[in-house]
């Protein structure tokens, strides 16, 4: 029989998946941005990778509030859902943990627009 041997704690900063979460959102598509227009971190020159992504722990749950806005044209309810699918896979394979992902969707862009924001 072997036994292990207790190594310590393992925590994962609410940063840590936040930032997990908004790079699984790039890879969905219809979903342009997250967050508002402009963020604290923005207005000081550095680059905010959570703006629009807030997480809370319960436990071994991660409970990722996501306000995004979504392509003009698409349908919403399919993005969001999309979006959910994807930041849980991504994120419980990451961390092991358990996700719910609430979306709220706070805006419809044009992606040429949403594109050209991005380019500034």
């Amino acid at each position: 029989m072997v036994q292990e041997k207790n190594v310590g704690e393992v925590s994962i900063e609410n940063s840590v998946i936040a930032t997990i979460a908004t790079v699984a959102s790039q890879e969905v598509d219809g979903v342009l941005s997250l967050g508002g227009k402009f963020s604290l971190g923005e207005l000081l020159g550095m680059k905010d990778t959570e703006r629009g992504v807030k997480v809370e722990i319960q436990g071994n749950t991660a409970i990722i509030d996501m306000a995004v806005k979504i392509e003009y044209g698409r349908n919403m309810y399919e993005a969001a859902r999309e979006l959910q699918k994807k930041v849980q896979d991504v994120v419980n394979s990451m961390t092991g943990m358990e996700v719910v992902v609430n979306v709220k969707i706070n805006g419809v862009i044009m992606k040429e627009k949403a594109l050209r924001e991005k380019s500034e």
